[in-house]
């Protein structure tokens, strides 16, 4: 009986470890309409487009090496959203912007982004 709590707990705890870990598409969209949207008036169905980037994994690369290249392609396109960016960065939510803008171009867009 013991063991079966042990057991139980035990699964309780990973699983909730796990979840901390990961991403949090909420998380990303909260930085974006912060720091992105506010300032540079930029819908993130927009800022998609204005990346050019046809699938994920060309989403994915611009994210490689910790957003230097995503930041780089914003200066020439747009600077607030890319000093937007750059303040995420710093907060260390680089990866649930991530997460966000991925469930954008998997059709996961949120009332008043489109």
């Amino acid at each position: 009986m013991k063991f079966g709590k042990l057991l139980l707990a035990a699964a309780i705890g990973l699983t909730f470890s796990a979840s901390v870990a990961l991403a949090d598409y909420n998380v990303g969209f909260k930085y974006y309409n912060k720091y992105v949207k506010r300032k540079a008036h930029l819908k993130s169905t927009q800022l998609i487009k204005k990346l050019g980037v046809q699938s994920v994994d060309e989403l994915k690369e611009l994210f490689k090496d910790n957003g230097k290249p995503l930041v780089e392609k914003l200066q020439k396109i747009d600077p607030k959203a890319a000093k937007g960016v750059e303040k995420i960065i710093k907060k260390g939510k680089l990866k649930d912007l991530e997460d966000f803008l991925v469930g954008i171009m998997e059709g996961k867009i949120p009332a008043g982004c489109s």
